[in-house]
Protein backbone atom coordinates (compact mmCIF):
# COMPACT_ATOMS: atom_id res chain seq x y z
CA UNK A 1 0.00 0.00 0.00
CA UNK A 2 1.56 3.22 -1.00
CA UNK A 3 -0.51 6.08 0.66
CA UNK A 4 1.18 5.43 4.63
CA UNK A 5 -2.17 7.51 5.75
CA UNK A 6 -4.59 5.08 3.95
CA UNK A 7 -2.41 2.12 5.60
CA UNK A 8 -3.00 3.44 9.09
CA UNK A 9 -6.47 4.20 8.44
CA UNK A 10 -7.09 0.07 7.97
CA UNK A 11 -5.67 -0.53 11.00
CA UNK A 12 -7.70 -3.03 13.19
CA UNK A 13 -8.68 -1.91 16.64
CA UNK A 14 -6.33 -3.62 19.26
CA UNK A 15 -9.27 -4.99 21.08
CA UNK A 16 -8.47 -6.24 24.44
CA UNK A 17 -10.70 -9.66 25.51
CA UNK A 18 -12.29 -9.15 28.85
CA UNK A 19 -13.04 -11.55 31.70
CA UNK A 20 -16.97 -12.70 30.76
CA UNK A 21 -19.41 -11.04 32.72
CA UNK A 22 -16.72 -8.76 34.54
CA UNK A 23 -18.03 -5.65 35.64
CA UNK A 24 -17.07 -2.64 33.23
CA UNK A 25 -14.50 -0.11 34.42
CA UNK A 26 -15.67 2.70 36.69
CA UNK A 27 -13.03 4.87 33.81
CA UNK A 28 -11.18 3.93 30.75
CA UNK A 29 -7.52 5.39 29.02
CA UNK A 30 -9.25 6.14 25.60
CA UNK A 31 -7.21 6.43 22.28
CA UNK A 32 -8.93 9.82 21.10
CA UNK A 33 -7.87 8.30 17.44
CA UNK A 34 -10.12 6.28 15.84
CA UNK A 35 -10.18 2.83 13.73
CA UNK A 36 -12.35 1.96 10.72
CA UNK A 37 -13.71 -1.54 11.63
CA UNK A 38 -17.48 -2.94 10.95
CA UNK A 39 -16.84 -5.12 14.26
CA UNK A 40 -20.15 -3.66 16.52
CA UNK A 41 -21.62 -4.56 19.79
CA UNK A 42 -24.49 -3.30 21.96
CA UNK A 43 -22.45 0.45 22.36
CA UNK A 44 -23.26 0.69 18.21
CA UNK A 45 -25.02 3.74 17.57
CA UNK A 46 -25.47 5.32 14.42
CA UNK A 47 -26.36 8.67 12.81
CA UNK A 48 -25.95 10.16 8.87
CA UNK A 49 -23.19 12.89 7.93
CA UNK A 50 -24.61 16.28 6.33
CA UNK A 51 -24.41 14.62 2.86
CA UNK A 52 -26.33 11.27 3.44
CA UNK A 53 -23.64 8.76 4.43
CA UNK A 54 -24.00 6.15 7.04
CA UNK A 55 -22.03 6.27 10.19
CA UNK A 56 -21.82 3.93 12.93
CA UNK A 57 -19.46 4.27 16.40
CA UNK A 58 -18.81 1.64 18.37
CA UNK A 59 -16.76 2.18 22.16
CA UNK A 60 -14.38 -0.81 23.21
CA UNK A 61 -13.23 -0.71 26.71
CA UNK A 62 -10.41 -2.19 28.89
CA UNK A 63 -9.99 -1.60 32.16
CA UNK A 64 -6.64 0.71 32.92
CA UNK A 65 -3.67 0.54 32.79
CA UNK A 66 -4.83 -0.98 29.21
CA UNK A 67 -6.00 1.67 26.56
CA UNK A 68 -9.12 1.18 25.13
CA UNK A 69 -10.61 2.55 21.89
CA UNK A 70 -13.29 3.28 19.68
CA UNK A 71 -14.18 2.18 16.23
CA UNK A 72 -16.43 3.88 13.34
CA UNK A 73 -17.90 2.50 10.06
CA UNK A 74 -19.21 4.38 7.21
CA UNK A 75 -20.52 1.42 5.21
CA UNK A 76 -21.19 4.01 2.10
CA UNK A 77 -18.03 5.59 2.07
CA UNK A 78 -14.30 4.06 1.10
CA UNK A 79 -11.47 4.39 3.55
CA UNK A 80 -9.99 6.59 1.29
CA UNK A 81 -12.88 9.17 1.29
CA UNK A 82 -11.84 9.87 5.27
CA UNK A 83 -9.25 12.72 4.96
CA UNK A 84 -8.01 11.81 8.31
CA UNK A 85 -8.60 8.88 11.28
CA UNK A 86 -11.98 10.15 13.40
CA UNK A 87 -11.34 12.04 16.67
CA UNK A 88 -12.75 12.31 19.96
CA UNK A 89 -12.62 15.94 21.14
CA UNK A 90 -14.24 15.43 24.92
CA UNK A 91 -16.34 13.12 26.92
CA UNK A 92 -18.49 14.00 30.12
CA UNK A 93 -20.53 11.33 31.76
CA UNK A 94 -22.11 9.52 29.40
CA UNK A 95 -21.45 12.02 26.66
CA UNK A 96 -18.79 11.77 24.07
CA UNK A 97 -17.86 14.99 21.46
CA UNK A 98 -16.57 13.68 18.34
CA UNK A 99 -15.44 14.27 14.97
CA UNK A 100 -15.57 12.35 11.31
CA UNK A 101 -13.69 14.09 8.30
CA UNK A 102 -15.25 13.29 5.19
CA UNK A 103 -12.99 14.88 2.94
CA UNK A 104 -9.35 15.76 1.45
CA UNK A 105 -6.34 15.15 3.92
CA UNK A 106 -5.81 18.59 3.28
CA UNK A 107 -8.97 20.08 4.56
CA UNK A 108 -9.33 17.42 7.47
CA UNK A 109 -8.91 20.11 10.42
CA UNK A 110 -11.27 22.63 8.95
CA UNK A 111 -14.11 22.41 11.16
CA UNK A 112 -16.48 23.08 8.08
CA UNK A 113 -15.09 19.82 6.39
CA UNK A 114 -16.06 17.63 9.50
CA UNK A 115 -19.11 16.03 10.60
CA UNK A 116 -19.12 16.57 14.45
CA UNK A 117 -21.69 14.14 16.83
CA UNK A 118 -22.66 13.73 20.09
CA UNK A 119 -22.63 10.15 21.02
CA UNK A 120 -25.27 9.63 24.41
CA UNK A 121 -24.48 5.81 25.91
CA UNK A 122 -27.70 4.08 26.69
CA UNK A 123 -29.18 3.01 29.80
CA UNK A 124 -30.84 -0.39 28.69
CA UNK A 125 -32.76 -2.09 26.05
CA UNK A 126 -35.17 1.00 26.86
CA UNK A 127 -32.99 3.45 26.20
CA UNK A 128 -30.22 2.38 23.66
CA UNK A 129 -27.22 4.86 22.92
CA UNK A 130 -27.47 6.98 20.31
CA UNK A 131 -25.52 9.16 17.92
CA UNK A 132 -26.51 12.69 17.59
CA UNK A 133 -24.84 15.35 14.33
CA UNK A 134 -24.16 18.68 15.36
CA UNK A 135 -24.01 21.57 13.00
CA UNK A 136 -20.14 22.53 12.38
CA UNK A 137 -19.24 25.57 14.70
CA UNK A 138 -19.96 28.65 12.23
CA UNK A 139 -17.24 31.16 11.57
CA UNK A 140 -14.38 30.29 13.68
CA UNK A 141 -11.63 28.38 13.91
CA UNK A 142 -12.46 25.13 16.17
CA UNK A 143 -9.49 22.74 17.47
CA UNK A 144 -10.11 19.88 18.60
CA UNK A 145 -8.47 20.77 22.03
CA UNK A 146 -10.70 23.61 22.60
CA UNK A 147 -14.09 21.85 23.03
CA UNK A 148 -15.95 21.11 26.40
CA UNK A 149 -19.34 19.29 27.13
CA UNK A 150 -21.79 20.33 29.77
CA UNK A 151 -24.69 17.90 30.63
CA UNK A 152 -27.64 19.29 31.94
CA UNK A 153 -29.06 18.01 35.17
CA UNK A 154 -32.65 17.71 33.61
CA UNK A 155 -32.75 15.08 30.81
CA UNK A 156 -30.49 14.13 27.94
CA UNK A 157 -29.50 18.35 27.01
CA UNK A 158 -26.24 19.50 26.64
CA UNK A 159 -23.72 22.13 25.86
CA UNK A 160 -20.43 22.09 23.91
CA UNK A 161 -18.67 25.08 24.71
CA UNK A 162 -15.44 26.51 23.32
CA UNK A 163 -13.75 29.96 24.15
CA UNK A 164 -11.56 32.05 21.69
CA UNK A 165 -9.71 34.97 21.68
CA UNK A 166 -11.78 37.81 20.65
CA UNK A 167 -10.44 38.91 17.22
CA UNK A 168 -11.60 42.84 17.25
CA UNK A 169 -11.79 43.54 20.76
CA UNK A 170 -8.35 43.70 22.77
CA UNK A 171 -8.45 41.97 25.78
CA UNK A 172 -11.94 40.17 25.66
CA UNK A 173 -13.13 36.60 24.45
CA UNK A 174 -15.37 35.12 22.64
CA UNK A 175 -17.79 32.49 24.26
CA UNK A 176 -19.14 29.68 21.74
CA UNK A 177 -22.37 27.71 22.87
CA UNK A 178 -23.53 25.12 21.26
CA UNK A 179 -27.26 23.92 23.00
CA UNK A 180 -28.83 20.93 22.26
CA UNK A 181 -31.88 22.30 23.11
CA UNK A 182 -32.05 25.17 20.17
CA UNK A 183 -29.59 22.53 17.85
CA UNK A 184 -28.04 26.16 17.30
CA UNK A 185 -24.61 28.09 17.83
CA UNK A 186 -24.49 31.43 19.58
CA UNK A 187 -21.54 33.64 20.82
CA UNK A 188 -21.48 35.39 23.57
CA UNK A 189 -18.52 38.17 24.20
CA UNK A 190 -17.03 37.94 27.17
CA UNK A 191 -14.18 39.33 29.55
CA UNK A 192 -12.59 39.20 32.96
CA UNK A 193 -13.53 40.50 36.08
CA UNK A 194 -9.85 41.97 36.45
CA UNK A 195 -9.29 44.13 34.09
CA UNK A 196 -6.10 44.03 35.34
CA UNK A 197 -5.83 40.41 34.85
CA UNK A 198 -4.84 39.85 31.17
CA UNK A 199 -4.67 36.30 29.85
CA UNK A 200 -4.92 35.28 26.39
CA UNK A 201 -6.11 31.73 25.78
CA UNK A 202 -3.84 28.78 24.72
CA UNK A 203 -6.27 26.13 25.88
CA UNK A 204 -4.36 22.05 26.68
CA UNK A 205 -7.87 20.81 27.87
CA UNK A 206 -11.07 22.17 28.84
CA UNK A 207 -12.36 20.59 31.98
CA UNK A 208 -15.99 20.47 33.27
CA UNK A 209 -16.79 21.82 36.85
CA UNK A 210 -20.20 21.68 36.28
CA UNK A 211 -22.70 22.57 39.50
CA UNK A 212 -25.36 25.47 39.80
CA UNK A 213 -23.64 27.47 37.36
CA UNK A 214 -22.45 24.91 34.79
CA UNK A 215 -18.82 26.18 34.92
CA UNK A 216 -16.40 24.83 32.38
CA UNK A 217 -12.36 25.81 32.48
CA UNK A 218 -10.36 26.27 29.43
CA UNK A 219 -6.82 25.60 31.00
CA UNK A 220 -3.89 26.41 29.56
CA UNK A 221 -1.50 23.87 31.49
CA UNK A 222 1.15 26.07 31.31
CA UNK A 223 -0.30 28.86 33.13
CA UNK A 224 -3.80 28.86 34.41
CA UNK A 225 -7.87 28.51 33.80
CA UNK A 226 -10.17 30.50 32.24
CA UNK A 227 -13.42 29.77 34.21
CA UNK A 228 -16.94 30.70 32.05
CA UNK A 229 -20.32 30.23 33.76
CA UNK A 230 -22.06 28.66 31.06
CA UNK A 231 -25.45 28.65 32.98
CA UNK A 232 -25.64 32.00 34.07
CA UNK A 233 -26.52 35.41 32.19
CA UNK A 234 -23.59 37.59 32.48
CA UNK A 235 -20.55 37.96 30.25
CA UNK A 236 -17.65 37.56 33.18
CA UNK A 237 -14.93 35.38 33.30
CA UNK A 238 -13.00 33.95 36.59
CA UNK A 239 -9.24 33.39 36.34
CA UNK A 240 -7.40 30.60 38.42
CA UNK A 241 -3.56 30.25 38.36
CA UNK A 242 -2.08 27.07 38.63
CA UNK A 243 0.57 26.22 41.35
CA UNK A 244 4.15 27.41 41.33
CA UNK A 245 5.74 24.64 39.00
CA UNK A 246 8.01 22.02 40.75
CA UNK A 247 11.02 23.21 39.05
CA UNK A 248 11.74 25.70 36.06
CA UNK A 249 9.89 25.20 33.11
CA UNK A 250 11.70 22.62 31.53
CA UNK A 251 11.00 22.88 27.69
CA UNK A 252 8.76 24.59 25.38
CA UNK A 253 6.52 21.67 23.82
CA UNK A 254 3.37 20.81 24.97
CA UNK A 255 2.31 20.86 28.53
CA UNK A 256 0.18 17.55 28.66
CA UNK A 257 3.37 16.01 28.29
CA UNK A 258 4.22 16.84 31.90
CA UNK A 259 1.37 18.30 33.52
CA UNK A 260 -2.63 17.05 33.67
CA UNK A 261 -5.72 18.27 35.62
CA UNK A 262 -9.34 17.01 35.99
CA UNK A 263 -12.47 17.42 37.76
CA UNK A 264 -13.06 14.78 40.62
CA UNK A 265 -15.89 14.79 42.79
CA UNK A 266 -16.53 18.27 42.64
CA UNK A 267 -12.53 19.16 43.38
CA UNK A 268 -9.84 20.17 40.51
CA UNK A 269 -7.29 17.95 40.61
CA UNK A 270 -3.19 19.32 39.13
CA UNK A 271 -0.71 17.19 38.57
CA UNK A 272 2.95 18.35 37.36
CA UNK A 273 5.77 16.03 37.24
CA UNK A 274 9.94 16.41 35.96
CA UNK A 275 11.62 13.44 34.21
CA UNK A 276 15.63 13.39 35.36
CA UNK A 277 17.89 11.63 32.43
CA UNK A 278 18.80 9.20 34.47
CA UNK A 279 15.14 7.49 35.07
CA UNK A 280 14.38 9.53 38.25
CA UNK A 281 11.44 11.38 38.38
CA UNK A 282 9.37 13.53 40.50
CA UNK A 283 5.69 14.66 41.16
CA UNK A 284 3.45 16.41 42.54
CA UNK A 285 -0.55 17.44 43.06
CA UNK A 286 -2.34 19.64 44.35
CA UNK A 287 -6.15 20.27 44.74
CA UNK A 288 -8.81 22.76 44.80
CA UNK A 289 -12.55 23.79 45.01
CA UNK A 290 -13.57 26.74 42.27
CA UNK A 291 -14.78 28.42 45.03
CA UNK A 292 -11.11 28.36 47.44
CA UNK A 293 -8.86 30.92 47.25
CA UNK A 294 -5.54 28.77 47.18
CA UNK A 295 -4.54 25.40 45.77
CA UNK A 296 -3.73 23.26 48.69
CA UNK A 297 -0.94 20.45 48.43
CA UNK A 298 -1.70 16.81 47.58
CA UNK A 299 0.91 14.08 46.87
CA UNK A 300 4.63 13.99 46.21
CA UNK A 301 6.75 11.30 44.97
CA UNK A 302 10.55 11.36 44.33
CA UNK A 303 11.30 8.17 42.27
CA UNK A 304 15.59 8.46 42.44
CA UNK A 305 17.81 7.16 39.94
CA UNK A 306 17.34 2.97 39.63
CA UNK A 307 20.26 1.51 40.90
CA UNK A 308 22.26 -0.90 38.54
CA UNK A 309 22.99 -3.41 41.84
CA UNK A 310 19.16 -3.53 41.94
CA UNK A 311 17.04 -5.25 39.10
CA UNK A 312 14.06 -4.79 40.30
CA UNK A 313 13.85 -1.14 40.36
CA UNK A 314 15.06 -0.80 37.08
CA UNK A 315 12.80 -3.20 34.94
CA UNK A 316 8.99 -2.38 34.50
CA UNK A 317 7.20 -6.07 32.79
CA UNK A 318 3.66 -6.30 31.99
CA UNK A 319 3.69 -9.28 33.79
CA UNK A 320 3.52 -7.18 36.91
CA UNK A 321 -0.41 -8.16 38.29
CA UNK A 322 -3.04 -5.84 40.00
CA UNK A 323 -2.51 -4.63 43.44
CA UNK A 324 1.29 -6.06 43.50
CA UNK A 325 3.82 -2.98 44.13
CA UNK A 326 7.71 -2.10 43.92
CA UNK A 327 9.61 -0.12 45.40
CA UNK A 328 11.04 2.16 42.25
CA UNK A 329 8.68 3.08 39.31
CA UNK A 330 11.33 4.35 37.42
CA UNK A 331 10.75 5.66 33.77
CA UNK A 332 13.12 4.25 31.12
CA UNK A 333 11.99 5.88 27.87
CA UNK A 334 13.22 9.32 26.75
CA UNK A 335 9.82 10.27 25.53
CA UNK A 336 8.25 9.18 28.54
CA UNK A 337 5.48 11.44 30.22
CA UNK A 338 1.73 11.88 29.42
CA UNK A 339 0.81 11.61 32.71
CA UNK A 340 -3.16 10.95 33.37
CA UNK A 341 -4.98 11.09 36.66
CA UNK A 342 -7.50 8.53 37.07
CA UNK A 343 -11.21 9.35 37.68
CA UNK A 344 -11.47 6.68 39.74
CA UNK A 345 -8.66 5.29 41.24
CA UNK A 346 -7.92 8.29 43.67
CA UNK A 347 -4.23 9.16 44.22
CA UNK A 348 -3.04 7.08 40.95
CA UNK A 349 -1.63 8.51 37.79
CA UNK A 350 -0.76 6.74 34.33
CA UNK A 351 2.04 7.65 32.68
CA UNK A 352 3.31 6.42 29.37
CA UNK A 353 7.22 4.89 29.42
CA UNK A 354 8.53 5.18 25.70
CA UNK A 355 11.97 5.95 23.88
CA UNK A 356 11.63 7.29 20.55
CA UNK A 357 8.95 9.51 18.66
CA UNK A 358 8.86 7.10 15.90
CA UNK A 359 7.94 3.87 18.46
CA UNK A 360 4.74 2.45 17.97
CA UNK A 361 4.73 0.67 21.11
CA UNK A 362 4.93 1.75 24.19
CA UNK A 363 4.54 0.86 28.10
CA UNK A 364 1.41 2.69 30.61
CA UNK A 365 2.13 2.14 33.91
CA UNK A 366 -0.09 2.83 36.92
CA UNK A 367 1.66 4.32 40.01
CA UNK A 368 -0.41 4.73 43.13
CA UNK A 369 1.09 8.60 44.18
CA UNK A 370 0.28 8.34 47.85
CA UNK A 371 2.01 5.18 48.22
CA UNK A 372 4.58 5.50 46.20
CA UNK A 373 4.60 2.21 44.23
CA UNK A 374 3.96 1.22 40.99
CA UNK A 375 0.40 -0.30 40.86
CA UNK A 376 0.26 -2.09 37.34
CA UNK A 377 1.81 -2.33 33.87
CA UNK A 378 -0.06 -2.68 29.96
CA UNK A 379 1.19 -2.47 26.80
CA UNK A 380 0.15 0.15 24.32
CA UNK A 381 0.15 -0.72 20.96
CA UNK A 382 -2.19 1.14 18.65
CA UNK A 383 -0.27 -0.33 15.54
CA UNK A 384 0.55 3.28 14.35
CA UNK A 385 3.59 5.47 15.20
CA UNK A 386 2.94 7.29 18.52
CA UNK A 387 4.03 10.51 17.55
CA UNK A 388 4.40 13.47 19.59
CA UNK A 389 1.06 14.79 20.35
CA UNK A 390 -1.55 13.50 23.29
CA UNK A 391 -1.88 9.55 23.01
CA UNK A 392 -4.88 9.34 25.70
CA UNK A 393 -7.61 10.76 27.75
CA UNK A 394 -9.41 10.17 30.88
CA UNK A 395 -12.82 9.46 30.25
CA UNK A 396 -15.57 7.92 32.59
CA UNK A 397 -17.93 6.75 29.66
CA UNK A 398 -17.17 3.33 30.59
CA UNK A 399 -19.46 3.54 33.62
CA UNK A 400 -22.48 4.23 31.49
CA UNK A 401 -21.33 1.72 28.28
CA UNK A 402 -24.23 -1.40 28.50
CA UNK A 403 -23.27 -4.44 26.96
CA UNK A 404 -25.92 -6.10 28.06
CA UNK A 405 -28.67 -4.96 24.96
Amino acid sequence: MDDPFLEQRTIPPPIHPEDPGSPPPASILLDPRGYLSARTNATTAGAFTRSGHRVFVTFWPAHPPRVSCFSVHCPDLRPSALGDMPRILTTERDLVLLRVAVCCRSLSSDPECNDYFVYHAGAGPAKPPSLTPIPSPPAFLFSDADAGLLPCRDGDAFFVAALRWAAFHDGQYDLHLYSSRTATWRTKLTSLRSPKTRVRPNTSKVITIGGELGSVGFVDLWQGILIADVLLDNDSLRYIPLPPPLVPRPFAGPPLIVRDIIVLEGCIKYFEMHKQFNGGWEAATWIRKDSWKEWKDGCKIKVCEPSANDPASTEVTPSLQEGESMEQPTLKGFYSGYPALSLHDDDVVYIMDRHDLRDVKALVIAVDLRKKTLKGVAHFGPGRPLGFASKYLQSGISKFLDFTS
